[in-house]
């Protein structure tokens, strides 16, 4: 007897693989836009797109110590990371990061948060006095979060995904 859709072994059949060590890391090597998670005062979350950067074990992201991020995480220092790679359809890809927070502040955050700006920002443009003036003042702080826990999904390379794919049948995402 083949299994019905939504029996068990079906579904277990058409659940997202999961990223390997080496695909999480040429993940976060990829120029993206990482979602922080903290939690406010009145226990709602407070999701932020960043830039980052991968530092060995943590993930690093720059900010200044008067946004409600910091705020947060000096209350509560715990964050949620998710960064993905989805193009559209099923080309869906991505790993959330959980873990404990350490701010960085003074001399070493400025220099990490250069070596983030450097990632996302040509140095022409790094050299354009308003942009110079933003990120140099603003970006006093450096947020690292600990990959104490890491989950992944890969939609893109199974068998729906790739059906999906062979098919030309998924539908871009709006740049």
């Amino acid at each position: 007897m083949a299994d019905s859709p939504a029996s068990p072994a079906a579904a277990a059949s058409v659940m997202p693989l999961r990223l390997s060590g080496a695909e999480i890391d040429a993940l976060l090597e990829q120029r993206l836009i990482a979602n922080l998670a903290s939690v406010n005062p009145d226990g709602s979350v407070h999701l932020i797109a960043m830039w980052f950067r991968r530092d060995g074990d943590r993930i690093l992201f720059p900010t200044s110590h008067h946004t409600r991020k910091a705020r947060n995480l000096r209350a509560r220092p715990n964050a949620t990371v998710m960064v993905d790679r989805s193009v559209g359809g099923l080309d869906l890809r991505g790993v959330v990061i959980r873990g404990a927070v350490s701010l960085i502040e003074g001399d070493e955050a400025r220099a990490l948060n250069r070596t983030i700006h450097e990632r996302y920002v040509s140095a022409e443009g790094l050299a354009l006095d308003a942009v110079a003036a933003y990120l140099g003042s603003g970006d006093d702080l450096t947020i690292a979060v600990a990959m104490e826990r890491v989950s992944t999904w890969n939609l893109a390379d199974g068998e729906a995904g790739r059906a999906l794919t062979d098919a030309g049948a998924g539908l871009a995402l709006d740049a």
